[in-house]
């Protein structure tokens, strides 16, 4: 979860929740990657007519995030696709 800072508004009247700068600048990673991810293994199912799986999806995503980890890669995917309304891949 992102921290957040509360800001002021001009009338003195709390405003939204404004997410800290890092934490943007994560979420913009965790999204490039996860597009990496995806595009790199519908191209090669589009382009090379590599059948698309889980295995090839977390690879490819471990690839973008620079993780040893496929599963760990695989979930950061699955958060992001939680965020925009996509259930999860469990």
């Amino acid at each position: 979860m992102p921290k957040q800072m509360h800001v002021e508004t001009p009338l003195g009247e709390p405003g939204r929740p404004e997410p800290h700068p890092v934490d943007l600048i994560l979420r913009l990673h965790q999204l490039e990657g996860s597009t990496q991810a995806v595009l790199a293994t519908l191209r090669r199912s589009l382009i090379e007519k590599v059948p698309p799986t889980r295995d090839g999806l977390a690879r490819e995503a471990a690839i973008a995030f620079d993780l040893d980890d496929d599963q760990q890669a695989l979930a950061m995917i699955d958060d992001i696709a939680q965020t925009v309304g996509i259930s999860g891949f469990e």
